[in-house]
């Protein structure tokens, strides 16, 4: 082998090993994001669902998360392959979710997410249940007094 072909075969090796080294966060594994459940909720919101993946680090990395143009004001990163996320309000539909990472890392999950109606009474039960406090992003509901 000549010695511009060592230099060649030594300086592929080197990226090779720099990338899978920049892969690898210092959690373990490295980090990606696999799938959402459950995979829908109502147009209404708060409610939570768990993104699932790999090498996330609970305590040390921030992510934010997007229902399509829409942010999630409640995000956790729960465990290294799990993050749970309180719903915004949606439209009726499939919907992208973004997962973008503190590091620079992002990911997309292309209709990750379906927003469907409330069935009849969802709205005053979550009402009743919160203490008629409004979900969030969602209105109050009030009794009229007669």
């Amino acid at each position: 082998m000549t010695m511009k072909a060592l230099r060649l075969v030594f300086t592929v090796a080197s990226l090779a090993a720099l990338t899978s080294l920049a892969a690898c966060p210092q959690g373990g594994g490295a980090l990606k994001v696999d799938k959402v459940e459950p995979p829908q909720g109502t147009t209404a919101g708060g409610e939570e669902i768990t993104i699932l993946g790999e090498g996330f680090q609970p305590g040390k990395t921030q992510a934010e998360v997007r229902f399509g143009r829409k942010k999630a004001e409640v995000v956790t990163i729960a465990a290294t392959n799990k993050i749970k996320v309180v719903t915004p309000v949606g439209d009726k539909g499939p919907i992208d979710i973004t997962v973008a990472f503190d590091d620079g890392h992002a990911f997309k999950i292309p209709n990750g997410f379906r927003y469907v109606e409330p069935n009849d009474g969802e709205s005053a039960r979550r009402a009743f249940f919160s203490g008629g406090k409004p979900a969030a992003g969602g209105q109050k509901i009030e009794l009229e007094k007669k």
